[in-house]
């Protein structure tokens, strides 16, 4: 009943946002997203329907204008604009960036109904100033966020600020498409009501820039400068430098090659659809709200795909997956291109961003892997700088070259045709060239892969049932039993529940194992020794990780896998989870690094059903009888990593945990564990057993 499988890391602890300020700061970066990412496609749209009896040439130049203008001057115009920046009051720059953006957008539609002669000119000339503007305040807020968390909470403020900034995006997205469905059916039910539906997202994209104001407004900033060697390396203004210095990191090799094209491949797809969305949703008939549709799906499938990447085909090479995945991105842009139908490419926007959101996540784990510590983050800011870049060059140059594609009939025969519109061609060569560079990325990073099984059919097919690709069918000894694990900190009685619970289940017929980690061998009780002697305070971090993978180790080989494999009942006192917790989670360490010795270590099994004892450490620590040992004497902050680890642990995999409060009494969390049990447990009497008595062994309820 035992299944193997690499387990998650915990979750980060999200609090950061407990500080009051940097909660603040955080909502009024939020809204300016929000207005950023609602102003992009309302300018859009916007210049598509100035130019809509243009030719089509004129159109798509029209909207290549608009990104061009929205995207390019934050990389080629940051660095000027950041040292002017650093001189200025970081409050009022910000309030006054958000006030002037905010009155900016606002004069599209109003300039666009008093001249209309001029409504073109000045959505481009309000944009360009609108960003100009935007780079003032962008370094203003990166030199803000370090006086107001602690540095070693820094990392996490800033991941929480790119989550603000590109989270924005699939909400921006369907607000603008709900506002264009309601506009059109104003304008329908009330003609006199009928205005571009554009110019309802501009006043709400104005309103979210003036809250965000009034918020940075009233927000206690702290008046000392801070050193510029804590701000974000994913600042604008360090974009292009971060290129040459992240090329030295990450070298020319070909892992680094193969990630490199497969990121820039996938950036510059989602630059694609940005680029001529617009235009082809248009001749799919859907307007506004379609390309609203189209963007949200493409933003919403990046995010599923870089939460769903650590959980899809966990046995198979990272490698390999890094080329595979640029696959769909490539297919979803060519059917796009090729069948024009709304519904299917909204289907296929979602499909291409999980594509891009896999294959970044895989890159950058494997640059992670790949490169020294010191090195890694001017690697991921190469990898940033190249995302960004190729996603500007594909948005610009996309609409341009559907311009000069232009819009074909192609006959087939008899009454029948088949249209292809310039956006359609961009999206078909667009996604053959991505095909031709998936299998580029893919020889380049696939190399003498350490990961890599027999062969890439057979090593997928495997990694889908989950099983290790190695091991012959015939050479893999099935697991009949149950494994049971009972985690939590110091003195949460984990112990005492692991006797009361292997008490019942004998009680009630089953072949029971009790055990614990470390120690429940004679190689575990030397290294329990070692590992919990006081006088051995000279273990260093991952020492101590190596010297519990090998009790684990030796405990599942020599006790744990051959007592399921007999059909028992295996109840564990600690197993990988608490290497999670207390080496990952309490020492600071990368726990995916540890995840992955633990996992190695023991075969990857992992238990039916883990009871998390949860219990604050003063408590659980004040129930301890004697001498306090190596762990048990860590300082009270360790041990509150550690129950952060364990529960973000049981938050990621609530499938197989069970958490209870340690602080019930003993036989009320006895009496839910076991109603936890009744349904993992085989039947107590064999087959052959219970066919001569003719009984039927029932688990009697408490």
């Amino acid at each position: 009943m035992s299944r193997s499988a690499p387990l998650g890391a915990p979750a980060e602890a999200q609090n950061v946002l407990a500080i009051t300020p940097f909660r603040r700061l955080w909502v009024s970066l939020s809204l300016s997203s929000l207005g950023d990412w609602l102003s992009l496609l309302a300018m859009v749209s916007l210049a598509a329907i100035f130019t809509a009896d243009g030719s089509p040439l004129v159109h798509y130049l029209a909207v290549a204008a608009v990104v061009a203008i929205k995207l390019a001057p934050a990389i080629l115009l940051s660095p000027l604009a950041g040292i002017v920046a650093d001189r200025l009051d970081r409050r009022w720059t910000m309030v006054g960036g958000d006030v002037l953006r905010g009155l900016l957008y606002v004069s599209i539609p109003v300039i666009g109904l008093l001249f209309p002669g001029f409504a073109l000119q000045w959505l481009l000339i309000a944009g360009l100033l609108a960003e100009i503007v935007a780079l003032f305040w962008t370094p203003a807020r990166d030199a803000t966020i370090p006086g107001l968390v602690p540095k070693r909470m820094l990392g996490q403020a800033n991941r929480l600020t790119l989550l603000a900034t590109y989270g924005a995006a699939p909400i921006a997205a369907l607000l603008f498409a709900a506002l264009a469905s309601i506009s059109n059916l104003l304008g329908v039910l009330m003609p006199s009501m009928a205005a571009p539906e554009a110019d309802v997202a501009l006043y709400l994209n104005a309103l979210t820039f003036f809250v965000a104001a009034i918020v940075v407004a009233t927000l206690p900033l702290p008046k000392h400068a801070v050193s510029k060697t804590l701000l974000s390396p994913n600042r604008d203004a360090e974009l292009l430098r971060s290129i040459g210095r992240g090329r030295e990191a990450v070298g020319s090799g070909p892992l680094a090659r193969g990630v490199v094209i497969a990121l820039a491949v996938t950036a510059a797809a989602g630059g694609l659809v940005i680029g001529v969305g617009r235009p082809h949703v248009e001749h799919l008939g859907a307007g506004n709200a379609g390309f609203g549709v189209l963007v949200a799906a493409l933003f919403l499938g990046l995010g599923l795909g870089l939460v769903a990447a650590p959980r899809v085909l966990k046995k198979f090479s990272r490698r390999r997956f890094l080329g595979l995945s640029v696959v769909p991105v490539a297919l979803a842009l060519i059917i796009t291109g090729a069948i024009g139908d709304m519904v299917l490419s909204a289907v296929l926007a979602l499909v291409l961003g999980m594509g891009a959101g896999l294959t970044w996540a895989t890159g950058t784990r494997l640059i992670e892997i790949d490169v020294e510590d010191e090195q890694r983050e001017p690697a991921f800011a190469l990898l940033h700088a190249t995302g960004r870049i190729a996603l500007l060059a594909a948005a610009i140059l996309a609409p341009l070259a559907a311009g000069l594609a232009g819009d074909h009939e192609i006959p087939l025969g008899g009454p029948l045709s088949y249209d292809l519109n310039g956006s359609g061609v961009v999206l078909l060569v667009g996604g053959l060239l991505a095909l031709i560079l998936a299998v580029v990325s893919y020889r380049q990073a696939q190399g003498d892969d350490p990961e890599a099984g027999p062969g890439l059919l057979p090593e997928l097919f495997a990694a889908l049932r989950g099983i290790d690709p190695e091991v012959d069918e015939g050479e893999r000894p099935e697991i009949t039993g149950t494994f049971i694990v009972l985690e939590g900190g110091e003195g949460a009685g984990k112990s005492t529940q692991v006797r009361d619970l292997t008490v019942w289940l004998r009680e009630q017929g089953f072949d029971v194992v009790g055990t614990r980690q470390p120690g429940a061998t004679k190689l575990g009780m030397r290294l329990r020794g070692i590992l919990l002697d006081r006088e051995n305070s000279h273990i260093t971090d991952r020492a101590e990780v190596l010297l519990y993978a090998a009790d684990k180790a030796d405990h599942v080989e020599q006790e744990i896998l051959p007592a399921l494999r007999r059909g028992a009942v295996v109840i564990s006192d600690r197993y990988i989870d608490s290497m999670l917790a207390y080496q990952g989670a309490g020492r600071s360490l990368d726990t995916e690094e540890v995840q992955e010795i633990s996992s190695w270590a023991t075969q990857g099994l992992v238990p039916d059903l883990t009871v998390l004892l949860d219990v604050r450490p003063e408590d659980g620590l004040s129930r301890l009888g004697g001498p306090a040992d190596r762990i048990e004497s860590e300082s009270v902050e360790f041990h509150d990593r550690v129950r952060k680890g364990f529960r973000a642990l049981a938050e990621e995999h609530p499938e197989r945990y069970l958490v209870l409060d340690a602080r019930e009494p003993q036989e009320k969390i006895a009496r839910e564990i076991q109603r936890r049990v009744r349904p993992l447990l085989p039947d107590p009497i064999d087959a052959d057993s219970e066919a001569v008595t003719g009984m039927i062994p029932v688990i009697k309820p408490e």
